[in-house]
């Protein structure tokens, strides 16, 4: 199924900086199982995709993950590095408190 085809309504992103035309969404799913992991990659890298035609050009978008009171194992958060890399210009782990 392409992402791109569903009715994704008004997405749009939780806060957005327009002096560094930039754009974050927070997302709170679950991280702990490796099903989880890629629901969460499929679902950002859809967000982003979809809202990226509704943002003004060369805007960047971040994706932080509200990961608090979750044993999320480092595997995890290395996976959801590497699949959203060339989609998002900055992921962050509440949990670490980093961007």
């Amino acid at each position: 199924m392409n992402p791109l085809t569903l009715d994704w309504g008004p997405a749009t992103a939780e806060f957005q900086n327009e002096e560094k035309n930039s754009a974050v969404h927070i997302l709170k799913q679950d991280l702990t199982r490796a099903e989880g992991v890629a629901r969460a990659a499929r679902f950002a890298v859809a967000r982003v995709r979809c809202c990226a035609r509704k943002l003004p050009p060369g805007c960047t978008q971040e994706v932080w993950f509200d990961d608090r009171g979750q044993e999320v194992p480092a595997a995890h958060r290395s996976q959801l590095r590497d699949r959203l890399a060339a989609h998002v210009a900055g992921l962050m782990f509440f949990a670490e408190g980093e961007a």
